[in-house]
């Protein structure tokens, strides 16, 4: 490992001492950056988790400094401060103009909100949420106070994700993303918003509270996340991109499903390399929709309920493909299928058009189908354009596969 720093030594060193507590580091190089004395230092240590030898080693350092004096609560700040710093030039601000006021019961708010840079050349994500009130203008505004007219691209409807773009003289900066492998639960989360202050952005501290959330699509955090920091990157300590936050909800497709946990200490980012998998498909211009199977399974309880089919949507992608009720799913893209919630999980970051392939047991034998995904029957309008959920109605003692919950 050889992990580089600029800037804050103190905040470095806080890093450090964080990161050891979840790696046992050995023989490991640390190269730091002391500002002060404008040179770089390598630290070689074989550490064995002992946060002690880990501060004590530091305080040689970074002696002749203030660190050793400074409490780690302070440090813990600079860290945070730093992080942000990092990806704040990728950091903007969303401001809509016109539209509706209120969606449902949902009263919108009229202040800006937060978007991502992921393309240099003036691709910006944001929350759908953030337009579900069709606005008549979009605006971004950069960290310099420049403000651009944006024009809303593509909306992914599963994810919860718009792309806009805005015409630049130069390329725009790009984040660092950190490894899917490297997310821990417990690790520091930081919420980045930019609606305040248009020269720094807001932040909220928390921490990976879960993986895998809302079907595969999400990390969950204990971050404050609101409608200001919608649309705004999920970082960690060292100021790296976890995801991109949205309001989202397990048991709702609707694109102001999930606001109503807001601030309340469960929030959600989509992985950032979900994110940016997206980003191309997008870029086309089509929106992108939930895919449905188009079958009823067993039990009402998906955690619980069984991979049995006991309803089939006539013409739906499972009876064009040649499913068949009473087939029972074993498998879906080569991941192995036992209950509804394993089917969920093998549909649900899917979108209409996508192919699956999809394994089941007839008659004690197996036998596979390509599906290509189909769009979820509307059964009324829903503002915001979010998608509504209606499937064929299957047995008093059946659950719908792609019902939410």
């Amino acid at each position: 490992m050889n992990l580089k720093y600029s800037g804050d030594p103190a905040g470095v060193a806080l890093h450090f001492i964080l990161y050891t507590k979840h790696k046992n580091l050995r023989k490991e190089t640390l190269d730091m950056f002391d500002s002060k004395k404008c040179r770089t230092m390598n630290i070689s240590l074989n550490a064995t988790g002992s946060l002690v030898a880990v501060v004590a080693v530091l305080l040689v350092v970074f002696s002749g400094t203030t660190f050793a004096q400074e409490s780690l609560e302070i440090l813990e700040g600079r860290a945070m401060r730093a992080a942000v710093d990092r990806v704040s030039p990728s950091v903007v601000q969303v401001e809509t103009v016109g539209g509706k006021d209120r969606v449902g019961k949902i009263r919108l708010g009229e202040g800006p909100t937060t978007g991502l840079v992921v393309e240099s050349d003036g691709y910006i994500l944001s929350s759908a949420f953030n337009f579900v009130g069709n606005p008549q203008q979009v605006f971004v505004r950069f960290s310099d106070g420049a403000r651009h007219p944006a024009k809303i691209v593509a909306t992914d409807f599963s994810r919860m994700m718009t792309l806009l773009k805005v015409d630049v003289d130069q390329p725009l900066e790009m984040f660092e993303s950190a490894e899917a492998s490297e997310i821990r639960i417990g690790q520091w989360a930081i919420a980045v918003g930019r609606v305040f202050e248009i020269e720094r952005p807001n932040m909220a501290v928390g921490i990976v509270s879960a993986v895998n959330r809302i079907w595969g699509k999400a990390i969950q955090t204990d971050a404050a996340v609101s409608p200001n920091n919608y649309g705004g990157p999920l970082i960690d300590i060292r100021g790296r991109v976890l995801g991109l936050l949205v309001p989202l909800s397990p048991k709702s497709d609707e694109t102001v499903a999930g606001f109503e946990w807001y601030d309340s200490g469960i929030g959600f980012a989509i992985p950032i390399k979900q994110v940016m998998q997206v980003v191309p498909r997008l870029k086309e211009g089509d929106d992108l929709v939930p895919g449905t199977l188009g079958v009823g399974l067993k039990g009402k309880n998906p955690a619980i309920g069984e991979s049995l089919i006991t309803a089939v949507a006539p013409k739906g992608p499972a009876d064009t493909a040649g499913i068949k009720k009473d087939d029972r799913i074993v498998e879906i893209d080569g991941r192995p299928v036992i209950t509804g919630a394993d089917v969920r999980y093998g549909v649900a970051g899917h979108y209409v058009g996508d192919k699956i392939t999809v394994v089941v047991l007839r008659d004690e034998k197996r036998e596979t189908f390509e599906v290509t995904l189909g769009k979820r029957p509307e059964k009324a309008a829903v503002p915001g354009r979010g998608m509504p959920i209606q499937m064929p109605k299957p047995d008093e003692d059946e659950q719908e596969e792609e019902s939410p919950e």
